[in-house]
């Protein structure tokens, strides 16, 4: 049996959304975070959760902000900014945690780690950018399209799956309604431009450990393996390659995305069977 709950935290005047998932007899279980990408949302992770939480953990979801159902950035919504959300949320339930991110937040997930070194042992890079692609101006443009129209956007989104869940459609309307909100696509747009990708520095002075999982036909990269090679040795991370997957392994191949969850949970001497 589990208890689910949410809730919202408050961060420099925006309140973020997020659940929390207790297995109900370790309510003082290790924690583990789950942020995100850009123009996603926190049920994203709704085949991961559950089988991090059979294993004994707690488990928490945040809405990024200007994301889902927390509120509007007033100012461009960055990584760092996240960091801090992860470590704040981390602070009001609990640690010792991990924190995961996806493509846009893993910086954020190594950042927290070095805010709050205490009580984050460890991050997870779920198909993280190692690499700043050179941009020509007519992708620009097209970058800027896709990210003002939610139905572009979720088109692009479906794209990036090469193993789509059942559920993608679903998945992709629930996107679509919140990117619909009044300012709702600010926070994307500015995460699309690159200008706010605050906490790359990171991974220079990361020092927790470090699992970085990508699929081996993600289609945002021209190679996967050698992205995710190049940002694990920035973080002495180690390497998950899961065969198959896309950009979002954790809807796609959430069984072997929860294998190198576990994984790091077992290195930063967490009891799990499963390891």
């Amino acid at each position: 049996m589990t208890t689910t709950a949410s809730a919202s935290l408050e961060l420099d005047g925006v309140s973020l959304a997020y659940d929390l998932v207790t297995p109900d007899s370790t309510l003082d279980a290790p924690l583990i975070v789950l942020l995100p990408g850009m123009g996603d949302l926190r049920s994203a992770y709704r085949f991961l959760v559950p089988l991090l939480v059979a294993e004994g953990f707690r488990v928490a979801t945040l809405d990024l902000p200007g994301h889902g159902d927390s509120g509007i950035s007033p100012t461009p919504v960055g990584q760092a900014q996240i960091a801090r959300a992860a470590a704040a949320l981390v602070e009001r339930l609990g640690g010792p945690a991990i924190v995961v991110g996806h493509s846009f937040t893993p910086d954020s997930a190594l950042l927290a780690t070095q805010l709050a070194p205490s009580s984050i042992v460890g991050a997870v890079a779920i198909a993280p950018w190692a690499t700043t692609p050179r941009v020509s101006a007519f992708m620009r443009t097209v970058t800027s399209l896709v990210t003002h129209s939610p139905v572009l956007w979720s088109l692009f989104y479906r794209s990036l799956h090469k193993a789509p869940p059942a559920d993608l459609g679903a998945h992709r309307r629930r996107i679509v309604a919140a990117l619909r909100r009044p300012h709702g696509t600010d926070a994307l747009v500015a995460m699309g431009t690159g200008t706010t990708k605050d906490a790359i520095d990171a991974r220079g002075s990361q020092t927790a450990p470090v699992a970085v999982v990508m699929g081996s036909a993600d289609p945002d990269f021209s190679d996967p393996a050698a992205e995710a090679k190049v940002y694990a040795d920035a973080t002495r991370g180690e390497v998950t390659m899961i065969e198959g997957a896309g950009h979002y392994p954790h809807a796609e191949r959430p069984a072997e995305t929860a294998a190198a969850v576990l994984a790091l949970a077992h290195r930063v001497g967490w009891p799990v069977a499963r390891a």
